[in-house]
């Protein structure tokens, strides 16, 4: 990897900056540094034994130094010529050995004291590439070291061209010499290590604005989540609610009353999709809505039950609900993300039953004494089944166990995968078996915390019709969203008094000036004052009892930190269009005394 290894402030780099221009690739790289560096050094210290030498008459000392300096002022010239790099570097490295053994061998050979500067010779061998070759140049100069001590050993003798006592001066050079490449060295280690830190803060730079980006990129998705959701659910709650108003109207021919239904099939449908995505987008966020709170658990699984019978009764196909006698009524929890999960469990066994049976189980699982019990959903299909080689694809996202699946029975892939986030939300597990050609079951278990009623509930049963005048005020832009809901709240409640307005402002001035409203129904996107403004101003400004009265948010945005500002708001709770009537029907009679 090449790098500016040196400091612009040295004198080496400014000489190299005032090179020609086409040289200037070739100096970029920590070995091409310490090259020149080490070539610069060993010709100081050459020119400097050359001296001390001439000094003291040792005519060999001069003729090698000089030698030594001809050949780096050689290779230096070749590498300004662009030769290769690794060759000179394995050429400096025999110059330096041969130097060293050179002197070492005419003053005293081991037992001089230049001995340490033949020890050092082989260090030019750490620039190169291979770690060979690095070894080989290592023990070369410890080889020659050897050589001269083996032929100490075996009696040879030696000529000492020069007095040990003259020696002093050879001391203090090679000491300098070694001192100057120790500081290429150092600077070396200290360039790369600020190369590295430098490295380093540029790569937590780039972190930084990425998870910046990623943030920004969040919000943005957040928001077209939100904005889809509202601008989906909002038409899709007409469609809905009319169909459902019209399929119950008795005085409809079977010819339209089978027409509506196709409506309700394909609305239902179309609803399950959007749901997905934008569960899947909230789940991802980690921004997944559950609750917990009472609700009558045997009209949940009833109406997560009823919601698919329509469809299930188009095929030749038994399908059935069994609820065990020990499952309480009333447990703590999240209503709708239960029927969700039914919904998405037994959709998925109509999608891959022809014919057979389908079955919707419920039954309490009770441990020792110190475990608590468990709630245990199953929904058993005789369907085509799941080879065992595909089933760890089951709960991925936009994944099916065949490639052919979504040609031949519809989906996008999502449904399990959301059933499986929504669960484990709810502090549960889901599991399955399956066999091909013989079905699969899949099983639910959900914590069960058993509670009271609240006061003055009642069951789906008792919702059918309530004879008590109430009150009821709907605070809508939407006309239609105002029609639809008072068309499905008059069809359970004949003698209501069913108020409408089209903003936030005259829903506040309706409860401070009229009679006191049984519950007020509100939408949270109005003009002039949204909804959660008007219900601050309720909560605030008004005296009891207008100032206590119910407040239930109706709203299509599924944002989960939306309707937690609606509940610190001051609103009682929220529903999410499309509604199910009967689940409205029933919210409206939990608040009504």
């Amino acid at each position: 990897m090449k790098s500016s290894f040196f400091s612009a402030s040295t004198p080496l780099a400014m000489w190299l900056t005032r090179l020609p221009r086409w040289l200037g690739p070739s100096f970029q790289g920590e070995r091409e540094w310490l090259f020149f560096s080490f070539l610069a050094i060993l010709g100081i210290g050459y020119a400097a034994f050359a001296l001390v030498a001439m000094g003291l008459g040792f005519g060999d000392g001069v003729v090698v130094n000089g030698l030594g300096i001809v050949a780096i002022l050689v290779l230096g010239g070749l590498r300004l010529a662009r030769c290769r790099l690794n060759p000179l570097i394995s050429a400096l490295q025999v110059v330096t050995l041969t130097q060293a053994f050179c002197i070492t061998w005419q003053t005293g050979g081991i037992y001089s004291a230049t001995i340490s500067w033949l020890a050092l010779a082989p260090l030019p061998a750490l620039l190169l590439d291979s770690h060979r070759a690095r070894l080989a140049g290592m023990a070369l100069g410890w080889l020659l070291i050897l050589g001269l001590y083996g032929y100490a050993l075996l009696g040879g003798e030696m000529d000492l061209q020069i007095l040990p006592q003259n020696l002093i001066h050879w001391h203090l050079m090679i000491a300098l010499v070694i001192f100057g490449m120790q500081l290429a060295l150092l600077q070396r280690v200290s360039m790369a290590r600020q190369q590295r830190l430098q490295g380093m803060q540029q790569h937590r730079r780039k972190l930084r604005q990425i998870h910046k980006q990623l943030q920004q990129t969040q919000q943005q998705k957040d928001l077209f989540v939100a904005s889809v959701s509202h601008e989906l659910r909002t038409p899709m709650n007409a469609i809905m609610g009319l169909a459902d108003l019209i399929h119950h109207d008795k005085g409809l021919s079977p010819d339209v009353r089978s027409k509506i239904e196709d409506i309700q099939t394909s609305g239902e449908h179309l609803l399950t999709i959007i749901n997905d995505l934008l569960d899947h987008a909230q789940m991802e966020a980690g921004r997944l809505h559950v609750v917990k709170e009472a609700f009558q658990l045997h009209d949940t699984l009833k109406i997560g039950f009823q919601l698919l019978k329509r469809r299930a009764e188009t095929k030749p196909l038994s399908y059935s609900l069994r609820i065990d006698q020990d499952v309480p009524p009333w447990i703590l929890g999240d209503s709708h993300r239960l029927t969700q999960v039914l919904v998405n469990l037994l959709g998925n066994a109509l999608k891959f039953t022809a014919q057979g049976e389908i079955e919707l189980h419920c039954a309490l699982q009770t441990g020792d004494n110190s475990a608590a019990p468990s709630l245990r959903l199953s929904v058993r299909d005789t369907g085509i089944g799941i080879p065992t080689e595909l089933q760890h694809r089951v709960f991925q996202s936009f994944s099916q166990v065949d490639s052919s699946i979504a040609s031949r029975f519809g989906g996008n892939g999502l449904g399990l995968s959301i059933t499986r986030g929504l669960v484990e939300a709810m502090g549960g597990v889901i599991g399955f078996e399956s066999q091909v050609g013989v079905g699969s079951t899949f099983h639910v278990t959900l914590p069960c915390t058993v509670c009271l009623p609240p006061e003055n509930t009642r069951t789906v049963e008792e919702e059918a019709n309530c004879e008590k005048a109430l009150r009821i005020l709907i605070a809508d832009d939407n006309p239609m969203n105002r029609q639809i809901a008072s068309l499905q709240l008059r069809r359970h409640f004949p003698q209501a008094q069913i108020t409408g307005v089209d903003n936030g402002l005259k829903a506040f001035e309706a409860v401070r000036d009229g009679e006191r409203f049984d519950v007020v129904l509100m939408d949270l996107l109005m003009p002039e004052m949204d909804g959660q403004s008007a219900t601050r101003k309720i909560r605030n400004d008004l005296p009891e009892p207008q100032r206590s009265t119910p407040v239930i948010a109706l709203t299509a945005n599924a944002d989960k930190q939306e309707w937690a500002r609606c509940i610190e708001a001051g609103m009682n709770e929220c529903m999410l269009k499309p509604f199910n009537r009967l689940l409205l029907v029933k919210r409206v009679l939990s608040y009504v005394v």
